[in-house]
């Protein structure tokens, strides 16, 4: 085992959006660092210059700030370091663990498509590696003057011991003709810096890993100890694509989904702990480990993914969303609704909304129509009382007993709502019922006009009975003479 300090890192490239794979690999570096009170440090990979955009940089760091993700040292940005690596790779030539290449790239494809006809691997044929070419003969690559022989092989923290023959790995370029160093050697110059103990990320690196521990050796440097994640798999066992879940991590909030539901759906993929299903960002530190991440791949289930959401609605605290909601949500209301989200009322609206909503969003457009002080227009045609004009002037006239009773319970204005007036969600139920005997109604008659006027909203998840001690009454008694008037 490394006895080394446990600092981990997530090193993403910003040439697009961050998506849920990345995401997946950042989380479970940073319970690892949690868990083992480690750092959890973050690397910018913006050596493709051409590819990379300030926009994806913005978008990768908002994203891990929004889960809550952070970095425990400064950033690490690698298109700011080009001298180092440009300087530690002439060093390497120096000590004749690496080569300066002359050949251009239709000699070396040249050279590739003669090995596949001789039926050879097809790799770097080694031209250049025993010239010697001098720094200033011409343009030129510098490659790892890879071993011919023998094997590479590294202890993998979730699949074992892995071997890779030496004789099939190719003279890599560290540096390309136009000074831009590549991945496979950046990234363990700057892991040597930053005294990375683990590496921990997706099993499509698992063929990069010899390489880098050449590196590693030619370097001098301690070697990490490498963990490699399943691949995360659509519905149809296929690599995740935009179409069944890989988008940006962004678009999630946008969608409304709870930072905490986003990242325990995440922790499922590919790892588990007995049959449990929902976790807090607390039990994710207590409980991970390396050891129970599996090695096949992780389906996402976007199903799954909205059940984990509306369980964590459920136990959100209510302050929490709406501020939530008035930071990321504001243009799903109205200016006086939007207004009203700071209210008493909002707030003792929110727990009896949260059962019935899995995404902020769901939240935002049930909230609204019923923050909003004034009439809101809806639209009655479906409603059962349109087929018998009898049954509905009945109708009618019981809600406009209704309204008479509660207006004498708020005793003329004295009381802002119901509730204060001592009627609760029994109160009403009673009421209703009295009036129902008296009319000849069922409860249905009575209550699906009101429900649709009074929320405003025409599949609204509030119960009638909850919402109307806790509507103020001018809104009450606004939308109780609309749905008279209707």
């Amino acid at each position: 085992m490394n006895s080394l300090p446990v600092r981990v890192r997530f090193a993403p490239s910003p040439t697009g959006f961050l998506h849920i794979g990345g995401v997946r690999t950042a989380l479970f570096n940073f319970l690892y660092a949690r868990q083992h009170q480690g750092k959890f440090l973050i690397r910018i990979e913006d050596t493709d210059t051409e590819r990379s955009e300030q926009r994806f940089t913005h978008d990768i760091m908002s994203s891990l700030q929004w889960l809550g993700m952070g970095a425990d040292e400064p950033i690490l940005y690698q298109s700011k370091r080009l001298p180092v690596y440009q300087g530690i790779a002439e060093d390497l030539v120096s000590k004749g663990l690496a080569y300066r290449c002359t050949c251009t790239e239709a000699e070396v494809e040249a050279a590739r498509e003669q090995l596949i006809k001789d039926g050879k691997k097809p790799m770097y044929a080694r031209t250049c590696r025993e010239k010697n070419h001098a720094a200033g003969d011409r343009p030129y690559a510098i490659r790892a003057k890879f071993p011919l022989s023998g094997a590479t092989s590294f202890t993998d923290l979730i699949r074992g011991e892995i071997s890779f023959p030496n004789e099939d790995l190719d003279d890599f370029v560290m540096i390309r003709s136009n000074g831009v160093p590549t991945y496979n050697f950046v990234v363990v110059v700057d892991d040597v810096e930053m005294k990375i103990s683990h590496v921990i990320r997706g099993d499509d690196h698992i063929n990069n890993t010899p390489k880098q521990i050449f590196l590693y050796d030619a370097l001098r440097a301690p070697k990490p100890l490498f963990a490699h994640l399943p691949m995360i798999l659509g519905q149809d066992k296929k690599k995740l694509s935009k179409r069944n879940g890989e988008t940006s991590t962004n678009a999630y909030r946008e969608q409304g989904y709870l930072p905490e539901a986003l990242l325990n759906f995440l922790v499922r993929l590919g790892w588990s702990h007995g049959d449990q299903e929902l976790f807090t960002m607390e039990e994710m530190i207590k409980l991970f480990n390396l050891e129970s991440v599996q090695v096949s791949g992780a389906v996402f289930n976007t199903e799954k993914l909205l059940w984990i959401a509306g369980e964590h609605m459920k136990k959100a605290d209510p302050g929490r969303l709406i501020r939530i909601l008035k930071q990321d949500f504001s243009k799903a209301f109205s200016e006086v609704s939007l207004s009203s989200l700071d209210s008493g009322y909002a707030l003792s609206l929110i727990p009896h909304l949260q059962p019935k909503v899995k995404l902020l969003s769901e939240l935002a457009g049930q909230l609204d129509p019923l923050l909003d002080t004034g009439v809101r227009e809806v639209d009655s045609s479906a409603l059962k009382w349109n087929k018998d004009e009898a049954q509905k002037a009945r109708i009618k006239e019981a809600i406009a007993g209704l309204r008479t009773e509660f207006q004498s319970r708020i005793s003329g204005g004295a009381f802002e709502n119901l509730r204060a007036a001592g009627v609760d969600h029994a109160g009403i139920d009673s009421i209703l019922r009295a009036k129902c005997d008296r009319f000849g109604l069922k409860l249905g008659d009575l209550t699906q006009p009101l429900r649709l006027f009074v929320t405003g909203h025409p599949s609204a998840s509030i119960g009638l009975f909850d919402l109307l001690p806790l509507m103020p009454w001018n809104s009450v008694s606004a939308r109780m003479d609309a749905c008279l008037k209707s």
